[in-house]
């Protein structure tokens, strides 16, 4: 004998319950047990699938093109960064901690061993730093300027040691002869003047490709990999408020502005998305038929990540989603056809 439809109201009573054991049961304590255990056994499994059976190329890189505009950068994620910019920028510049607290000695003696490499600094960039005409003039004034004070303090026969204070104890004739000189000492330093500027133009130039070379031969001996390490240990002594006390406000839109035109020229050019294509599929290639976890050991990976810590870090925001009003519409919506079916 065919079993009777249930009727309309038995049915609504039934989703009633359905739906609210749903909404209770998915956020429930039992559920953050079922998620946290659930994460791990996802990740188990995930281990031991071929990575060409998780990562398609193109997929991933015609997924994110159609996902990251041009309009997402610029009205979606620009004003997310850069409102935690502010933030981040903010609370740093009141940390009075210095940096070199953060640096523990394991990691100082890694920087210190990059600090000693004499190839730190391309030579193409020290080049055309004492390319520049900002450091030709200033070399050109330090020399000027060093070249009349030489002339002044030791030219004897201006000099207050030499001639003049010889002139001074003279009881005759050493006045009108000093008076003299002064007058040829003035001439004297008018027509030096534009020969000490000729000299040193020509100098400057020299000596600064002289300096350049310097630079960048003698980049690997001590003195210079202790004058980098002095830099660095300045650094490590100065606090993360007086580190960022240039970078006020302005200084802070301004970078993030750069920042997001340079997201969109990549957009526009499409170079972001060709490169990651061209870094998967070259993974992939190589790759492919590892499983994950094969591959992970290849590379190091000697241990598992705290899963549980992850899950509970998660949950919460898991739980709010099952409480949103667009995941208990969802649950209706599917108790309901499933309830529909019923009735026929």
């Amino acid at each position: 004998m065919p079993a009777r439809p249930l009727s309309r109201k038995t049915l609504d009573g039934l989703k009633r319950r359905h739906l609210a054991f749903l909404e209770e049961r998915l956020a429930s304590e039992m559920a953050r047990e079922d998620w946290i255990q659930g994460f791990r056994e996802a990740y188990d499994h995930f281990l031991t699938v071929r990575i060409r059976d998780v990562i398609d190329p193109s997929a991933i890189a015609d997924g994110l093109h159609r996902a990251l505009t041009a309009d997402s950068v610029r009205n979606f994620f620009a004003p997310i960064v850069r409102d935690i910019h502010r933030r981040l920028l903010a609370s740093l510049q009141a940390d009075e901690t210095d940096l070199g607290d953060y640096v523990p000695p394991d990691a100082r003696r890694e920087i210190d061993a990059i600090l000693e490499r004499r190839d730190l600094v391309p030579d193409a960039l020290v080049r055309k730093v004492f390319e520049q005409q900002v450091i030709v003039d200033a070399i050109d004034d330090m020399l000027y300027d060093g070249l009349l004070q030489f002339n002044t303090t030791v030219n004897p026969f201006f000099a207050d040691w030499g001639l003049p204070s010889i002139l001074k104890r003279m009881p005759i004739g050493g006045g009108i002869i000093l008076a003299s000189m002064e007058a040829m000492r003035s001439e004297f330093e008018r027509r030096l003047e534009p020969e000490v500027r000729k000299f040193v133009a020509a100098f400057s130039r020299r000596a600064t490709g002289e300096l350049t070379e310097v630079f960048i031969t003698r980049s690997g001996d001590p003195k210079f990999i202790e004058l980098r390490k002095n830099i660095v240990a300045f650094l490590y002594s100065q606090s993360l408020a007086e580190l960022l006390t240039g970078v006020n406000a302005e200084v802070a839109e301004r970078g993030a502005l750069a920042a997001e035109h340079v997201v969109l020229e990549m957009l526009v050019r499409d170079r972001a998305e060709r490169t990651l294509r061209r870094a998967l599929e070259t993974f992939v290639e190589g790759q492919g038929d590892t499983t994950v976890g094969d591959w992970m050991e290849a590379t190091g990976v000697t241990g598992r990540p705290h899963l549980e810590g992850w899950a509970e870090l998660m949950w919460p925001h898991v739980r709010a989603v099952v409480h949103s009003p667009v995941v208990r519409d969802y649950l209706q919506r599917i108790t309901a056809e499933f309830y529909d079916t019923l009735e026929s």
